[in-house]
């Protein structure tokens, strides 16, 4: 019996793209670097013995800010595992001890902001939810000036930057307190440099050290550092 050479071609070229989607179908998918890419095995030890001082430390009553300053560092171990910087900061209302609000910072991951320092990330967290919550017209009854702060507190893990102290500023926060100096970064010891509207919107503000244990102000430190263990560099 004759077969036309088309019919030949045709039926091998049906076959061959059967045979190839069927391939695709059972081949596994492609292997992607899973969220947060390559994270070195020393920065994982590292991050492991602090999340162990962490979880093993009890708030010292000598030290009042010892509670808030223990959730800055949880967040601030949360950071530092998603591979952006190790700082986390909280929002308290001074009269109650409760937390309001949690920041970390997330400058890296899942993509680059340079905006996202744990205290930016805090104030944005609390400043969309008073958006949600508080009338913006001064008739209704709902109405909260944007930047009334009185009775909260902010405390941080490590001393504000300039970018950071002067988005507090601009918030109405009044009172900020901090673990861990940033002697190279920090803003509480160069308070005097800021320029003169900025110092005059900080007026009455008060910027200085978390009265915490020097256990936790000495996790807050180790967090801050996370880069400068061997093997830890970003890649």
């Amino acid at each position: 019996m004759h077969t036309d050479n088309r019919t030949i071609h045709s039926h091998f070229h049906f076959s061959f793209k059967g045979i190839l989607l069927l391939l695709l179908f059972f081949l596994p998918a492609c292997q992607h670097t899973p969220p947060g890419g390559y994270v070195p095995p020393a920065r994982i030890h590292y991050l492991d013995g602090i999340e162990k001082d962490i979880n093993t430390y009890v708030p010292d009553p000598r030290f009042p800010d010892d509670p808030f300053v223990l959730e800055t560092v949880r967040e601030a171990l949360k950071g530092a595992r998603e591979r952006n910087g190790g700082i986390g900061a909280c929002l308290v209302r001074e009269a109650t001890g409760e937390v309001l609000e949690r920041g970390r910072n997330s400058q890296y991951e899942p993509y680059f902001r340079s905006d996202l320092h744990a205290e930016m990330d805090l104030l944005d967290r609390w400043e969309e939810r008073m958006r949600l919550t508080r009338s913006r017209d001064p008739r209704e009854a709902t109405y909260l000036d944007p930047r009334a702060a009185e009775g909260i507190a902010l405390y941080t893990s490590v001393e504000p930057c300039p970018m950071c102290l002067t988005r507090i500023i601009n918030s109405g926060i009044k009172k900020v307190y901090y673990a861990a100096p940033d002697i190279n970064g920090g803003m509480a010891r160069r308070f005097d440099s800021l320029p003169p509207f900025w110092k005059g919107m900080a007026e009455g503000m008060v910027l200085e050290p978390a009265r915490c244990s020097p256990a936790l102000a000495d996790i807050a430190a180790r967090l801050f550092q996370p880069m400068h263990i061997p093997g830890a560099k970003r890649k």
